[in-house]
């Protein structure tokens, strides 16, 4: 009676693998069939009946002023800080003043220099911090491209 339930647990388990091994290949055979159904579908149907859709962003002319007048308050200001641990609060304050799409980046360069980054769309404002003194520079929502340097001799300078 025993050899007759393992016979009968064995023949029940060897069924099971079949009925999921034959589950498993119509389903690849199903998919196989329809995706040569959909590439030879793709193949007849022309390129030109495709219409491209490009995003289109609208940027509002109050934004732009928004991010001019951010940078108008930076030329103002005349901030000079040298430190590069400082750099991230002015980033954050100026940053929390411009227009919502505006991105933000600090790079750090070679011998100590470290500029500041915003850009929203076409428009651009740098604080950089160099060898040789601090540099301004705007890119308007004219085009036009607005610079100030406050030369001075740096106390953290490698380049002296």
């Amino acid at each position: 009676m025993l050899k007759f339930l393992l016979l009968f647990c064995l023949l029940l388990i060897f069924y099971a693998a079949c009925q999921v091994g034959l589950k498993t290949y119509k389903i690849r055979h199903y998919l196989k069939g329809k995706a040569s159904n959909i590439a030879t579908a793709l193949a007849a149907v022309p390129l030109s009946n495709y219409v491209r859709r490009e995003m289109v962003h609208v940027v509002e002319a109050h934004e732009q002023e928004l991010f001019d007048d951010v940078a108008s308050l930076l030329f103002q200001q005349k901030t000079d800080l040298q430190d590069p641990a400082q750099a991230e609060q002015l980033q954050q304050r100026l940053f929390y003043k411009m227009p919502g799409r505006t991105t933000t980046h600090i790079r750090r360069l070679d011998l100590g220099e470290w500029s500041i980054y915003w850009n929203f769309y076409d428009q651009s404002l740098e604080y950089y911090v160099g060898c040789y003194g601090i540099f301004y520079t705007h890119v308007d929502r004219f085009g036009q491209e607005h610079k100030l340097e406050i030369a001075k001799n740096l106390s953290h300078s490698p380049c002296i």
